[in-house]
């Protein structure tokens, strides 16, 4: 439930019960009404004299007069004391007086009053109520009457004190709040981070391939995935023909947009599940995984058919090597071989390929 959905008292949780054990805690009881209702008449009388020598009491401090502000403000202040002052001595102290006192709290609140210059106003205000008691009335009666209004006002403060003091520990609980949310989204944040200079960490700055690094990691998850799935899974090991001496006579420019055309065949030949690495230098490896070395063999025709447009004069040589389940090959093992295969196809002219035996 929301907090505008409940009521101040609610929010409070104040009811009848909390009322009369206030009462109680204070040693307000029906004698006490009876004696400030014996004061009603000539309180009603001089509230105007007591509502001046009350604002004239606030207004002589400069703290008090820049919290009053300006003539206007006066003027709806008074108004408000007065009515303060006459529902003191009402003789109704149930849940509609309760909520209007707690009201008072939260307004104070809300307009910047520090608690200090609220107790310091109640203090004046219980100076003036009491020198008029004791004006008006005399011996045991006056006696009785000022205690009675001491009570009463004890009463009033404690729960605009604890008005004062919830609404702290809502904007506490807000502040938590926010530092919790923010605390999280630093936290996601630099999860965000962490994840990107990994992932930077793993790629080939030229071509955005993965690189040497993240080959044998991903190689050996690959491997355990499809061992637990009983699938196929191959490795493709491939490099570009005579580059040193692509490098050597047309430059390293062309040289980089070579490995840069490769990249971006393999971006169209491979499948999303697959993944393609720049071993280094020339070199590049493919795991084709859920594959096996018929379909890895499709997969680098349609590759080299792709770069060929691209690069009409430049030829690879491949191997492909099937990872041998039942022996759970290690990814340095089926390295090693499609490596092995690969320089077998160097022996072969243009653009070859040579396939290692499958797993039986």
């Amino acid at each position: 439930m929301k907090l505008t959905d409940q009521s101040l008292l609610e929010l409070m949780s104040i009811n009848d019960t909390e009322i009369e054990l206030r009462k109680a805690l204070l040693g307000f009881g029906k004698d006490d009404i009876q004696a400030i209702k014996s004061c009603k008449s000539f309180i009603n009388d001089e509230i105007e004299e007591i509502t001046d020598n009350f604002y004239a009491k606030l207004t002589s401090f400069d703290e008090m007069v820049i919290i009053v502000g300006d003539s206007d403000t006066l003027a709806r202040l008074r108004l408000t004391l007065r009515k303060y002052i006459l529902e003191l001595f009402g003789g109704f102290y149930d849940l509609e007086y309760v909520n209007s006192r707690l009201r008072i709290g939260l307004v104070h609140k809300r307009i910047g009053v520090e608690p200090k210059y609220y107790l310091s106003a109640v203090n004046f205000l219980k100076d003036i109520l009491c020198s008029t008691i004791k004006k008006n009335l005399s011996g045991k009666k006056a006696e009785t009457a000022v205690c009675a209004t001491e009570k009463l006002l004890s009463f009033d403060t404690e729960l605009v004190v604890d008005t004062y003091i919830r609404s702290l520990i809502n904007e506490v609980d807000m502040e938590r709040k926010k530092a919790v949310e923010h605390a999280a989204s630093l936290e996601e944040k630099v999860a965000e981070r962490t994840e990107e200079l990994k992932e930077m960490t793993q790629r080939d700055e030229l071509t955005g391939l993965y690189n040497f690094r993240a080959l044998h990691d991903m190689l050996r998850r690959e491997i355990l995935r499809a061992n637990r799935m009983e699938t196929g899974l191959t490795l493709v090991y491939f490099d570009i023909d005579k580059f040193k001496g692509i490098n050597d006579t047309l430059g390293h420019k062309k040289g980089d947009e070579i490995l840069m055309s490769i990249a971006d065949s393999i971006r169209k030949t491979v499948r999303e599940d697959d993944f393609a690495c720049r071993y280094g230098g020339d070199e590049f490896c493919i795991i084709l995984s859920n594959s096996d070395t018929a379909k890895a063999e499709k997969t680098c025709k349609r590759l080299f058919a792709d770069f060929s447009k691209k690069q009409k004069k430049v030829t690879l040589s491949v191997g492909i090597a099937q990872a041998d389940l039942k022996k759970l090959d290690v990814p340095d093992t089926l390295i090693k071989e499609a490596d092995m295969l690969m320089y077998k196809s160097k022996k072969k002219a243009g653009f070859s390929i040579t396939v290692g035996e499958k797993s039986k």
